[in-house]
């Protein structure tokens, strides 16, 4: 209160131009304090980008759908694009629709919030996807549109060039499961040399079974 009354603090991202001697000069506000506040301010511009987007405070957009949002449109820009542009691919998502939609593109439109997103870019505060979330988002789009997806696989026995974990990590960047049993549900069981019971159980279900060669033929 005391910063509004002052004209320190007009939006947002005026918090983040407050500094410890600053905010200390402030009734009840002690040197610790302020020093406390203006660290977690500092961390509060490391969140991930559906955190940001939730921050913004856009009627319905919620933690829930601030994460499915955030990844599909990788940054603030790329969102209000397709609100003006495009406001069908947003209404598609899961859980959004029409009204959501519709409230994103009258909050991206207006004058004052954009002026407001400009401002916390100018502190800091990236309205995107980090480095690390484009390229999980570009994993997890890879995976899905992989060559096992969907596909549960079990692994036994030891492989000639392939550890057990290098095999796990091709499958599930190939969109795969894996699976430590087999099951009806199994679709295939990628054996080595001493594949044991699993190889016997997979068999006798009729579950299609690969070499090595065989899975990488598949990848």
């Amino acid at each position: 209160e005391q910063l509004v009354d002052r004209g320190l603090v007009r939006s947002v991202a005026d918090l983040y131009r407050l500094n410890p001697a600053l905010l200390a000069s402030l009734e009840r506000m002690g040197e610790k304090s302020a020093r406390n506040l203006v660290a977690a301010l500092e961390q509060s511009r490391q969140q991930p980008w559906h955190r940001q987007l939730y921050g913004l405070g856009i009627r319905h957009i919620g933690e829930v759908n601030a994460k499915a949002l955030a990844a599909s449109f990788l940054s603030l820009q790329s969102l209000s694009d397709a609100a003006v542009n495009a406001p069908e691919q947003i209404a598609e998502l899961h859980g959004i629709g029409p009204e959501i939609a519709e409230s994103l593109r009258q909050w991206l439109t207006n004058p004052a919030n954009q002026q407001l997103s400009s401002d916390l870019q100018s502190v800091g505060i990236s309205l995107e996807a980090s480095s690390a979330e484009r390229e999980a988002a570009q994993a997890k789009q890879a995976a899905a549109d992989g060559p096992l997806q969907g596909k549960t696989l079990v692994l036994t026995g030891t492989l000639p060039t392939l550890s057990r974990s290098d095999a796990k990590a091709l499958i599930e960047a190939a969109g795969g499961k894996v699976s430590g049993s087999v099951s009806k549900k199994t679709d295939y069981l990628v054996a080595g040399e001493a594949a044991g019971s699993k190889l016997t159980k997979a068999e006798s279900l009729g579950v299609t079974v690969l070499s090595e060669d065989d899975l990488n033929a598949l990848l």
